[in-house]
């Protein structure tokens, strides 16, 4: 009797002291009682090289952002990117002719090559585009754009009614007006004026520069017979009737 109170009993035993048990392998699936020695093998299998700072549950957890859908959310991230078999890579090694092909920019950039700077800069007469109908200004003042800019004068406050006019904004200022006529084939005036450089200063008055096909109105043609005003013929002149 003595001898069966040393035993444990079948059913849930209690050991005491440090029982031991045969390891199973590493492979076991069955009802083998795992022992210590079976279980660190295990967690040492499954954590294997990873850092000390990912080495329990926890912190993993931590990396992952707690995010018990890590998985969903990575894949709807992937998602949103741009796909490097696509876009990306058709960009990856292209010359700088390369990318503005794929990009559409020839025609854009060949059209910019001809246009006239926002800021200004030398252009040939040829480039040089209509402002339209530009009042003419009055008093002191002057133009707002500096350089030269060409506008249209169509009934708008010049000396004629219709014409085209230069301004040269600098230091000082300057126009040229070049009329026009209504008549086909007909000569019309051409003006010039100018400002000087300081702000209390007021455009000259137009001066019209006068061509073989609009004289002065006090001109005489050469050789033509000039009237005189008396009934005595001076001395040295023919009297033609």
């Amino acid at each position: 009797m003595d001898e069966v109170q040393t035993k444990a009993p079948l059913d849930s035993p209690v050991f005491t002291g440090t029982p031991t048990t045969p390891t199973p392998p590493d492979d076991a699936k069955g009802l083998q009682t795992a022992n210590a020695e079976f279980v660190r093998k295990l967690i040492a299998a499954l954590v294997g090289s990873v850092p000390e700072s990912l080495d329990t549950l926890q912190e993993l957890a931590d990396a992952l952002g707690n995010d018990p859908n890590f998985a969903t959310t990575i894949t709807n991230m992937i998602a949103g990117k741009q796909p490097l078999d696509d876009t990306l890579t058709a960009l990856s090694g292209k010359s700088i002719e390369g990318l503005i092909e794929y990009v559409g920019l020839r025609s854009t950039i060949d059209k910019a090559a001809g246009a006239l700077p926002a800021g200004g800069t030398a252009v040939a007469a040829n480039r040089l585009a209509s402002r339209g109908a530009l009042p003419a200004l009055t008093g002191t003042t002057r133009g707002s754009d500096g350089g030269l800019i060409m506008g249209e004068v169509y009934n708008n406050g010049y000396p004629t009614q219709y014409g085209n006019i230069l301004r040269l904004t600098g230091t000082g200022d300057g126009e040229i007006l070049i009329g026009w006529s209504r008549t086909n084939g007909a000569p019309a005036p051409a003006y010039i004026r100018s400002h000087r450089d300081t702000a209390d200063a007021e455009w000259s008055e137009w001066a019209m520069l006068y061509t073989t096909l609009n004289p002065p109105p006090d001109s005489h043609p050469v050789g033509a017979a000039i009237a005189w005003p008396s009934d005595a013929t001076p001395a040295g002149y023919a009297l033609m009737q």
